[in-house]
């Protein structure tokens, strides 16, 4: 019997592919985990993409090159974390593939990956495509892992939020056992990956190094909440929803000054998906914002209540690989079988 599946994802910060095997038989069991950069040339035409307004391979040769990358570095992280693990890939029952997503809305999400040719190239059958069945159940098509975050943490008499701060942030309120609201809840790192980026070539703002040698530009931070304002819990928001924040309010301010203004706003997005969920006493966080020291220090200085990582039982990068593979596990996504 095939017990173990893999989880691949990569999200809307496109640094990275996070890749696992786990097991769901009895709780998560985590058996392997690798990661593979997907580098600044695959993250800086993926980027112009999206400005663009691509949705298909078809419409442009750079979201092919980049479609084509990703095909490659996924069948590559698959055989890595087969080989560190030294399981049979027939015992892999299924890879649970994210896909790359280029465009979202409410009736459609379009992602690039080619999971058929992954399923062909691995020998293993491939589980994709979660984001329009989720929309085809009913959804919104994001975000996706709440079912996962009430799997891992709901707990009977207790309310508990956990957030995910990827490029978008994005929140799962838990009452009990059961999932109150989940949504997305404001820009995470894709403004202040664009604008690092920019003005300083760098991928990322190191553990918030630039960030915490900036002031906040109180011009900047009110025009961003105020054309903020008025977006509502739930929604499932697309990158160009922030990509369209940015004006003229930009000019002569300096970058770093930016950026930490740009921190103070993703925090603040935070709280108030925080205060909508009426303060729950335990708050959990994960995804590439939780390693940024000087932003979560921000977020814990808004916030009245504990807040932690989900390091003691999962390693925070590796929690939305794991939730795509319990979403393929719950068949929760559309299957493409190995022709090979």
């Amino acid at each position: 019997m095939n017990n173990y599946l893999i989880g691949i994802m990569t999200g809307t910060s496109a640094d990275s592919l996070d890749g696992c095997i786990v097991n769901f038989e009895k709780d998560v069991d985590l058996i392997e985990t690798a990661q593979i950069d997907l580098g600044t040339e695959y993250k800086d035409k993926y980027e112009e993409c999206i400005r663009l307004g691509f949705k298909e391979v078809g419409e442009s040769s750079e979201l092919s090159e980049v479609e084509k990358t990703l095909n490659e570095k996924t069948i590559e992280l698959v055989e890595a974390l087969i080989n560190k693990s030294k399981i049979s890939s027939k015992s892999i029952s299924l890879i649970a593939f994210s896909g790359q997503t280029v465009f979202h809305t409410y009736d459609k999400s379009y992602q690039i990956g080619n999971s058929q040719k992954i399923a062909d190239m691995t020998g293993i059958n491939v589980c994709s495509n979660f984001r329009n069945y989720d929309i085809n159940q009913g959804g919104m098509g994001a975000p996706l892992i709440p079912p996962f975050h009430k799997y891992l943490y709901a707990e009977k008499n207790k309310n508990k939020l956990i957030f995910n701060i990827g490029g978008i942030s994005n929140g799962t309120y838990l009452m009990g056992t059961q999932i109150e609201i989940a949504s997305d809840v404001g820009p995470g790192n894709c403004l202040i990956d664009m604008f690092v980026k920019k003005y300083f070539n760098l991928p990322y703002d190191f553990d918030g190094k630039i960030a915490s040698d900036g002031d906040i530009n109180d011009i900047l931070i009110n025009k961003l909440l105020l054309d903020t304002k008025n977006m509502t819990y739930p929604r499932a928001d697309d990158k160009n929803d922030y990509y369209k924040l940015i004006d003229e309010n930009f000019l002569g301010v300096a970058p770093k000054d930016i950026i930490r203004t740009l921190t103070e706003f993703t925090a603040i997005k935070i709280k108030d998906f925080y205060d909508y969920c009426e303060c729950p006493s335990e708050i959990i966080f994960h995804g590439g914002g939780a390693k940024n020291s000087y932003l979560m220090e921000a977020i814990s200085k808004n916030l009245d209540s504990n807040i932690r990582t989900t390091d003691s039982e999962i390693d925070s990068k590796f929690v939305e690989a794991t939730a795509f593979a319990y979403l393929a596990y719950l068949e929760r996504g559309e299957i493409y079988f190995s022709k090979s």
